[in-house]
């Protein structure tokens, strides 16, 4: 059974709000009743959304949680907000058509996905702004009115990978896993150049304090999909991982580790109702930020930027609650100074000096390797620039120390072969190490 988060049961939509339902349903508490900042006209503008998830899903209640604060921010109700919910390519462009003919004056998709409708519903209707998030043709477009937004998570991973490798070094020192065995299984729900950035962020925050690590990754293949996401985190169990982090839309990893009392780090919400002494933290994005500001423009009248990110500068990421019970003492302390030190611009995510690629420095393959030459403009002060000045990622390489993985290792445990089973182990391991 798809599990209800504890903190989310107050946002589940029991309807699809654009096109039958009422905003209410999402809104049970009459959020344009509470003392709110009003800015210019904001009883008049309508504000619409395309969500690929229901209201059960973490990357819905996210966003939720983000139109929540944004309605604090600018004074726009319940009833001024217009959700499309479980959209997927097909519908995308007769939702967005359901939206402008609802009144929306703005309209946000946080689908990557579906950006090519969406800028196909721009060019349709020149009067309605539209903000993609984690797209990139808005600044080639030329079009005024379409947008690509995003927030620099890698920042947060980056941190969340240092609570990990505390934990990491936590289960070392009490013997319960050897440095052969320090492994972290990662579920992506696909290889794109974000969660490969993400997932390189994330290591080198391990590497902050556990050095022995190495990361074993598994697509999904699928976006939002329980039963998938969940046979990807039973297959890296099987593999023999000792700890689990991913970039999922769905709470099936957390519930898969809980049975399996695996700890993990989660993403876009509190995990810890879902696996209460497994999840450790997650990385979550503070989406207000930017529907905020992109609100904020359309209210004054403004033009909206063509490319706008944020990271901890911004407060637009952030780690979760750490899960005091089961983290290792002295972790939030590690984990704030980190926090702080992102906020300043004092700490490098992607230090060259840090990482290698088959056994060079980017900095070398930057200027000698033509595959790498693409990441020359970005490097800046011994740091790759990821996202600083578009919202698209461009760390599209694994560092070393990172291995993907397509090997059936359930079907191996089935087969119930120790010899086996041990045989492929001693492959991961030692493949990961031999990477660093």
């Amino acid at each position: 059974m798809r599990k209800h988060i504890a903190v989310i049961i107050a946002l589940v939509m029991a309807f699809s709000l654009c096109g039958c339902g009422s905003s209410k349903s999402l809104f049970p508490e009459n959020t344009g009743n509470k003392q709110q900042t009003k800015t210019a006209d904001s009883g008049s503008i309508k504000v619409g959304y395309l969500l690929s998830s229901d209201g059960d899903a973490p990357d819905t209640v996210a966003r939720v949680q983000g139109i929540r604060k944004m309605q604090e921010e600018t004074g726009i109700a319940d009833d001024q907000i217009i959700i499309a919910e479980s959209v997927k390519k097909a519908d995308c462009e007769k939702k967005a058509a359901e939206l402008v003919e609802k009144g929306c004056d703005i309209i946000f998709a946080e689908n990557p996905n579906l950006e090519s409708i969406l800028e196909e519903a721009a060019k349709k209707y020149p009067d309605v702004q539209f903000c993609q998030e984690g797209g990139k043709l808005a600044k080639k477009s030329g079009l005024s009115n379409f947008h690509n937004y995003d927030t620099r998570i890698y920042e947060a991973y980056h941190v969340a990978g240092l609570v990990a490798g505390v934990k990491l070094n936590h289960l070392l020192d009490k013997g319960d896993i050897s440095a052969s065995e320090c492994v972290i299984g990662f579920v992506a729900y696909d290889k794109t150049a974000k969660t490969t950035s993400c997932i390189n962020a994330f290591y080198l925050g391990v590497e902050r304090v556990c050095s022995q690590s190495s990361i074993l990754v598994r697509y999904v293949g699928k976006r939002g999909v329980y039963d998938a996401d969940g046979k990807a985190a039973r297959q890296l169990i099987a593999a023999g991982v000792k700890m689990m982090a991913q970039y999922t839309y769905t709470t099936a990893v957390a519930t898969v580790c809980a049975e399996n009392d695996t700890p993990l780090i989660g993403n876009d919400v509190n995990l810890i109702s879902t696996a209460p002494k497994d999840a450790l933290t997650s990385v979550t994005s503070d989406w207000s930020k930017y529907y905020t500001y992109a609100v904020n423009k359309v209210l004054n009248g403004k033009e909206i930027a063509a490319d706008w990110t944020a990271g901890y500068a911004e407060d637009a990421v952030v780690i979760s609650q750490l899960n005091d019970e089961h983290v290792t003492d002295g972790t939030a302390a590690k984990a704030a100074e980190l926090e702080k030190n992102l906020r300043a611009g004092n700490a490098k995510v992607f230090n060259t000096e840090k990482f290698t690629i088959d056994g060079s420095s980017l900095d070398t393959l930057a200027t000698s390797n033509t595959n790498f030459k693409k990441y020359k403009k970005y490097i800046k002060n011994g740091n790759l620039q990821e996202s600083m000045t578009q919202s698209k990622s461009i760390f599209d390489t694994f560092i070393d120390g990172i291995t993907e993985s397509t090997q059936d290792y359930l079907a191996e445990q089935s087969a119930d072969s120790a010899e086996s089973t041990t045989q492929s182990k001693e492959c991961i391991f030692n493949c990961n190490k031999r990477f660093k």
